[in-house]
């Protein structure tokens, strides 16, 4: 998506695994617009894995990938970041790690598969990385003596420059079956000590099922850490439990389990703050048990003004939702609500207040039913208010057999200037 007020030109290029530049494709996208492809379009006739380095001139670009077969599995992410020092904060028993060399000169990786206690599961695995080269691999594969089961998180780390390498994980039938999640790692220099997850659903919903899980990792490799984990309900009942940390530890629950939900549907949003002053990651995963679709979500630092949701798919078989989140400790937001076209123009807006430490759930097409009347999908959303934010946006098929968390985008003030409705 490019918000700027001028066209921009992107190159695409895949890199295979031995760092070789298997293709690559340049692309127009518009101002104020947005481009979406697959990879095959992008790349076609080309049967082979790697990774994508998107690069241009322009500034402020913003983008995602998703991936899947589209009807039983699906997930996405947002671009990885690159580090020197990596944390993947799940790991499950069948997953598989993507990990990508984003220098240009060769890397080793040494790799440590932790359990809840952030010890060691196995012996460090150690993987040479070519120069703009690509490694995926099994977790079961390369941590042969690791019991899965008590696997929660890993740890990459190389001796080279500080923006070296980037990684992500891609988890199979975690919580539900079929189903594809996706993470990315982040820097173990993540000074993060406040985490906000602005949706969580948890219980039997007409006729769903959703099973939901909260992972938080201690970032510190010396210091136990106490973090206090606080669930807000949409009526606003509050429930908070504390949990302690072990250095380079993590916990993973049941939102069920960690805050004592009975019985009845759940539904709110969670802040994790670390009572020790220490840096702490985490994820927030809900699953439809019933159809199978699971989701994954990073967590909320720092709450917006103004920021975008990078794709619209609300047609048949397509649902796109949004919860927003007023973390204020006082004052109602007026929230407006643009949903735009690939090209720039305006679908439909609309206005609407947020009260404070209150979070609104809705489809798309409740909140503008002109996503409906369309001939073709995609498009983007941009979100403007008053007060700061937090915001998640999910696509899933409307059986459920697929959720897929769509990251929120940040942008500066005012560079981005949506249409006016007429």
């Amino acid at each position: 998506m490019n918000p700027g007020a001028t066209d921009a030109t992107a190159t695409f290029t895949l890199f295979g695994p031995d760092g070789t530049a298997l293709k690559s494709s340049t692309q127009k996208i518009g101002a104020r617009g947005q481009l979406a492809r697959l990879a095959s379009e992008l790349f076609p006739a080309t049967l082979a894995a790697g990774w994508v380095r998107v690069a241009s001139a322009a500034t402020g670009l913003q983008g995602f990938w998703f991936g899947g077969d589209f009807v039983n599995t699906g997930d996405g992410s947002e671009p990885a970041a690159s580090a020197s020092e990596l944390v993947l904060p799940m790991i499950t028993p069948v997953s598989e790690i993507h990990v990508a060399n984003t220098g240009s000169t060769d890397v080793t990786v040494m790799m440590d598969l932790l359990n809840g206690d952030g010890l060691d599961l196995d012996q460090r695995f150690p993987q040479l990385i070519r120069a703009n080269g690509f490694f995926k691999a099994n977790v079961a594969d390369i941590f042969r003596k690791a019991d899965l089961k008590q696997a929660t998180h890993m740890r990459l780390k190389c001796a080279c420059a500080a923006n070296a390498f980037a990684a992500v994980v891609l988890a199979r039938d975690f919580i539900a079956s079929p189903s594809l999640a996706v993470l990315n790692a982040l820097p173990a220099s993540t000074s993060t000590q406040t985490l906000v997850f602005p949706h969580l659903v948890d219980g039997i919903q007409g006729s769903t099922n959703w099973k939901s899980v909260i992972s938080v990792t201690n970032l510190s490799a010396t210091s136990p850490n106490d973090v206090t984990i606080t669930f807000t309900a949409q009526n606003g009942t509050v429930r908070t439990v504390q949990r302690t940390l072990q250095p380079k530890g993590s916990v993973r629950e049941t939102g069920r389990d960690m805050l004592g939900f009975t019985t009845g549907f759940q539904n709110g949003w969670v802040r994790v703050s670390s009572a020790s002053s220490l840096p702490i990651t985490g994820f927030v995963a809900y699953a439809e048990t019933v159809s199978a679709g699971v989701a994954v979500v990073s967590p909320q630092v720092e709450a917006q003004t103004n920021f975008l949701f990078p794709q619209i798919v609300d047609l048949p078989p397509w649902w796109t939702g949004l919860a927003l989140l007023n973390a204020n400790p006082r004052g109602t937001a007026t929230v407006k609500l643009y949903a735009m076209n690939p090209d720039g123009s305006l679908i439909g807006a609309t206005e609407f207040p947020l009260q404070f430490g209150t979070k609104v759930a809705r489809l798309l097409s409740e909140w503008i039913p002109a996503t409906q009347n369309r001939t073709s999908d995609g498009g983007f959303i941009f979100v403007l208010s008053d007060l700061p934010l937090f915001g998640v946006e999910l696509f899933f098929t409307r059986n459920m057999q697929v959720v897929g968390n769509i990251p929120t985008v940040k942008i500066p003030p005012g560079s981005y200037v949506p249409p006016t409705p007429r």
